[in-house]
């Protein structure tokens, strides 16, 4: 009888033995799917802060190269422009530009009209520069930063796919149901750049790259920045009591330095003649202090244009990169790791 007691209590013993050790196995197996995710997530973080880092960092250094290749692209510019000003100070002693000059001057005397200026606006803008050519060539030098924020962004990505495609750790945005992880990465970052763009228009184009845009939005902002360059072209040449401060609040045909008009941005020049008349005759002299003028309002137009605090390009370009730089990391991590912080 105790033997048959002891065989039913070993029995017990052993079924709450293979009990117990199927619970456990059971529990490992719950618990598994979640610490591999666990480790899967630090090592996401990991590939994120090592390889992501880095690449965000080389594109951002880049980016800033393309600063400098902008502010060389101006500065080319302002150089050709100055290439112009002897032309221009030549003319000016002509006798066919004196006589229109001469003859504009007695219909301004006689209708308080502005035709001398005009005629000094049109010969600067044939001989040294326009405003079409001068916003032409802004326009240009932004589309060609945008274009190398763009191509910086696409290396970027391309050195990613390649680095991910090699590493052990695939990226969360196999999970979100995209292998393209430059796909994945530009519907996270438009959103993004498109919710800073409402605060600055300029930079949400820029930190988007691609090209600049075209039409009236471009024209619109080129605008801004040139009439904001030619009031401080002004300002300062008041400052200075130089020849052209004479001609600084009225352009061609009505229009002012701060309205379309002829001589938009550089109807300033005008001024010159106003300003110079005295020292017509004494041809050397005249040509000397154009020249002089000249120089000085090209110095003055590439500084407004590039350093000035609140619109120069330099501002400008660096905030879009700041810009570019927080969108970027956002929608990488989100890619990468999953995190949306």
């Amino acid at each position: 009888m105790k033997a048959e007691e002891y065989s039913k209590s070993i029995t017990k013993l052993a079924l709450l033995l293979i009990l117990g050790v199927i619970m456990i196995g059971v529990a490992w197996l719950m618990t598994r799917p979640n610490g591999d995710k666990q480790k899967l997530h630090r090592q996401r973080q990991e590939f994120f802060a090592l390889t992501g880092a880095q690449l965000l960092g080389q594109e951002e250094q880049r980016n800033r190269d393309a600063i400098e290749r902008a502010k060389g692209q101006l500065a080319t510019h302002v150089s050709d422009y100055r290439k112009g000003v002897p032309k221009f100070a030549e003319d000016l002693t002509t006798w066919g530009t004196r006589y229109a000059i001469a003859a504009a001057s007695v219909r301004d005397w006689w209708s308080s009209s502005n035709e001398a200026r005009k005629v000094a606006t049109e010969q600067f803008a044939k001989f040294v520069v326009s405003d079409k050519t001068l916003q032409k060539d802004v326009t240009g030098v932004i589309a060609q930063f945008s274009s190398d924020l763009e191509a910086n962004r696409n290396k970027m990505l391309s050195e990613l796919q390649e680095k991910a495609s090699t590493a052990a750790v695939p990226c969360a945005s196999t999970e979100m149901g995209s292998t393209n992880i430059a796909g994945a990465f530009m519907l996270e970052v438009q959103p993004l750049i498109k919710a800073r763009a409402t605060q600055s228009p300029i930079i949400g184009v820029l930190a988007t790259g691609g090209g600049f845009f075209v039409g009236e939005a471009a024209t619109q902002i080129v605008t801004r920045l040139l009439t904001s360059m030619a009031a401080r072209v002004a300002s300062g040449a008041a400052v200075r009591g130089s020849a052209v401060a004479a001609g600084v609040l009225v352009g061609g045909e009505g229009g002012t330095v701060l309205a379309p008009g002829v001589g938009t941005a550089i109807g300033i020049t005008g001024g010159i003649i106003v300003g110079c008349a005295v020292d017509w005759w004494m041809e050397k002299r005249f040509k000397e202090k154009v020249t002089g003028e000249c120089n000085q309002i090209l110095a003055d137009m590439e500084k407004a244009l590039w350093a000035d605090a609140s619109q120069g390009l330099e501002g400008t370009f660096t905030r879009a990169i700041k810009t570019t730089r927080e969108c970027h990391e956002i929608a990488l991590r989100k890619i990468i790791t999953g995190d949306t912080k």
